[in-house]
């Protein structure tokens, strides 16, 4: 069945509004903001040839025969979809990513766009620099208390002053926050090493270093700048053979060592002596102190060794002095015998000398195995050179040269062992601890066997700058020191704070109180547990008086200190250490976080992604200023073009809703951006080339209509 050869002039779209509408879209592709249109059409009139029919019987319904005559403009809809953006660099220009429009005011009403390009002017106003008319959002409020800016969304927008010269005021710090890590490896590492004694067997020794309240003793205090750790040496068997401390500075270099073996010796003399003169102590004793000298070891009442070194001993006195003596303290002298020279002894038999031969009982050494030279006096030859045993004060010295009425020298050198500052492993088997210089543990008699001990400074310092209300600024320092394993404290470490201007710190425990059992804080301890997590903070009390180290029971951590000198009267802050970890890698805590600032002055502002206004102080600081608002409608292709890519509602485009952005389902902000045009410069061409032909096209259709008909007449003459 033939079809109409007329369709297409009844369906006849109008060209020329289509092209008029491509035609603006074209030229508007570079407008910022702007929207492209749609247009539709629809048929004017129609002729019915033939109506329906519904199904019958055998027969199948048919269509309705209809000719379209022309056709008319529908709609022309505006296409809000999203455009593209361009960035521009500058701060004020915003872009709407999603969905919304910026309100404007020229102070009578309303007004909506897409088009971001904002600006100040000279009052500081934000407004929308093609038209001049007023950004509409939130201005921050201040609260008058904490001088904290605010914004509140419930309340009505209105302009947004952003002025020249606005200030943040001063806020005093009372909180300060600490985070990353203190290294658990800090300090002296324990080692191991192999000695070889004499009779070829090899003894594998190990070393470990930990603190104790005697180690405070002996570097004067837990934050001294030399710090002392107690040693203790194991066997294979895991026995204890060896104890003492060694002070190192805070190079890893020793500055002093000692054994505490000897305090489970049995002195030769045992002294208590209360000193009566600083730096002196004397020993007298004329009936029973022996001729000769003594490895001297001296100890204050807290056990601390304060003075050891070889000194003599002549008719029953011995003077000490070292400048850690303090006059009226009471201190423990340790005196062991290690050699005494005899002169003028005058044998009474040939071929010996005895006890008997000495005329001061005092020359007589104490029992023990001595190496002994007897020498000639005139002659200076010697004689006699060998092991002798003294034993409850007899000896006698047998030798041939040996010649009654002769006077002779005698030097008795005690031959055991006295370990001032060896570990004793085996016979033949020992190890040299250091007193000066590289922690290097050698082999006594063979010291190129050695180990040094790796060392890495226990203590770790960082700061914040915090202030007083009137933003006086002060660097407050937080010291570290690793204790390690302390008492019942598995990994602790102790902290104190100073201040670079010398502001006296007060420490204040969780019961207000500033002392433990009447000793002022001088600090506080943080414990860690197996996890590097931290478990306790304590305070620490140090008694210069009574050199004594103590660890409370209350939680600490406030700090104070007085700022009247700078007019301000007492800063206190809270310093939250919860968050610092232990474990073996570098040292990286550092304040993170402090709430006090200096008097700031506006220096620029920003417009982030929720619309808010950002400030940039001159103290470093950032505050919110202000928020831009957004709208958003229910149908937004419904709104009403006023132009210079204007909008206001219309009667089908539904209320303004307006918020934040980011919220109910607005968009959020690109800054430093424009949105442009969301037409398709190669589509509308396109569409202009189609709808160009197709206008030509359909402008022929006459004309051949005309040809066809005048062919069929001919072909029926």
């Amino acid at each position: 069945m033939m079809r109409s050869m007329f369709s297409g002039v009844s369906g006849m779209r109008n060209f020329q509004y289509e092209l008029d509408v491509i035609g603006n879209n074209i030229s508007n592709v570079n407008t910022v903001g702007f929207k492209g249109s749609r247009v539709t059409f629809q048929t004017a009139l129609l002729q019915t040839l033939k109506a329906a029919r519904a199904p019958q019987n055998n027969v199948g319904g048919t269509n309705p025969i209809q000719i379209g005559l022309g056709s008319q403009l529908a709609t022309v809809d505006k296409i809000m979809t999203q455009g593209s953006f361009q960035n521009t660099g500058r701060k004020l220009d915003v872009a709407i990513q999603g969905d919304g429009f910026f309100v404007l005011s020229d102070g009578q009403g309303y007004y909506y766009t897409r088009a971001g390009a904002l600006d100040v002017d000279m009052n500081g106003t934000l407004i929308h620099s093609s038209t001049g008319m007023k950004v509409q959002g939130w201005r921050a409020i201040q609260d008058p208390t904490t001088g904290q800016r605010y914004i509140d969304t419930n309340q009505p927008i209105g302009d947004i002053v952003i002025s020249a010269g606005l200030t943040m005021p001063a806020n005093a710090t009372t909180l300060a926050r600490m985070e990353g890590n203190l290294n658990s490896t800090s300090g002296i590492m324990p080692f191991a090493m192999t000695v070889t004694d004499e009779n070829g067997q090899q003894h594998a020794v190990r070393f470990v270093f930990s603190r104790t309240s005697t180690d405070f003793a002996i570097q004067n205090g837990p934050f001294t700048e030399n710090q002392s750790y107690t040693w203790r040496a194991y066997d294979e068997s895991n026995a204890l053979i060896g104890e003492g401390y060694v002070v190192v500075n805070q190079f890893g270099r020793v500055v002093e060592s000692g054994n505490y073996l000897f305090s489970t010796l049995n002195p030769n003399f045992n002294y208590s002596i209360n000193a009566t003169t600083d730096g002196q102590l004397t020993v007298s004793d004329p009936t029973n102190l022996l001729n000769g000298e003594y490895y001297v070891f001296v100890t204050d009442s807290n056990g601390r060794i304060i003075y050891q070194e070889e000194k003599s001993s002549s008719s029953g006195t011995l003077t000490i002095n070292d400048p850690d003596i303090v006059s009226g303290q009471t201190y423990n002298v340790y005196l062991y015998f290690r050699r005494n020279t005899v002169t003028g002894i005058i044998p009474s038999t040939n071929g010996q000398i005895t006890q008997a031969d000495i005329t001061d009982p005092l020359d007589i050494p104490p029992n023990g195995n001595y190496r002994v030279r007897v020498i000639d006096s005139t002659s200076g030859q010697t004689v006699f050179e060998g092991p002798v045993t003294i034993a409850n004060g007899n000896f006698t010295i047998s030798d041939s040269d040996i010649a009654a009425g002769t006077s002779y020298k005698v030097e008795f050198v005690l031959t055991a062992p006295f370990p001032l500052n060896e570990v004793f492993v085996a016979p033949g088997a020992s190890i040299s601890i250091p007193s000066s210089g590289e922690l290097r543990f050698y082999e006594s008699d063979s010291p190129s066997n050695f180990v040094t001990a790796k060392f890495e400074s226990p203590r770790y310092v960082t700061a914040v700058e915090v202030y007083d209300t009137l933003g006086n600024p002060y660097s407050l320092y937080i010291e570290f020191i690793r204790l390690g394993q302390f008492e019942d404290m598995k990994n602790a470490w102790i902290w104190r704070v100073y201040t670079a201007s010398g502001e006296p710190i007060t420490y204040i425990d969780a019961n207000g109180q500033t002392n433990y059992t009447g000793t002022p804080y001088v600090g506080g301890v943080v414990d860690f547990n197996e996890s590097g997590r931290l478990s306790t903070l304590y305070g620490i009390t140090w008694d210069e008086a009574t050199q004594t180290f103590t660890v409370g029971d209350v939680e600490l951590r406030t700090i104070q200190f007085d700022a009247s000198h700078m007019g301000d009267g007492t800063v206190t802050i809270d310093l939250d250490l919860t968050a610092l970890t232990q474990f073996a890698g570098a040292n990286s805590a550092t304040f993170t976080y402090q709430n006090g600032n200096a008097l700031g002055t506006l220096q620029s502002f920003a417009i982030n992604e929720a619309g808010q206004i950002i400030g940039t102080f001159s103290n470093g600081l950032t505050d919110l200023l202000g928020q831009v608002a957004l709208a958003i409608f229910n149908n937004p292709a419904g709104l009403t073009e006023i132009g210079n890519s204007l909008y206001v509602p219309s009667a089908n485009s539904g209320l303004a809703q307006i918020g934040a952005a980011g919220t109910g389902g607005r968009g959020t902000l690109i800054p430093g951006a424009l949105e442009m045009s969301n037409v398709d410069l190669a589509e509308e061409f396109t569409k202009m080339i189609i709808a160009q032909r197709g206008f030509q096209a359909n402008a022929r259709v006459i004309t051949t209509a005309d040809t066809i008909l005048g062919e069929l007449v001919a072909m029926r003459r």
